[in-house]
């Protein structure tokens, strides 16, 4: 969570490069934090990318 915390938008290869984890690996991760609405996966162009979502 820190590491979404500190990027604005970052995309699931370099989530998978600062874990040492295949890209593959990446979604599985987040699904559950996607479920709970603190994450959202969005796809620009040929990328995914994470936003972290806002507390209002």
């Amino acid at each position: 969570m820190d590491f979404l915390k500190k990027h604005d938008l970052i995309n699931l290869t370099a989530i998978a490069k600062h874990f040492d984890i295949k890209n593959a690996t990446v979604p599985d991760l987040l699904k559950p934090l996607e479920k709970k609405k603190v994450v959202e996966v969005r796809k620009f162009g040929g990328s995914k990318v994470v936003l972290l979502r806002r507390s209002a």
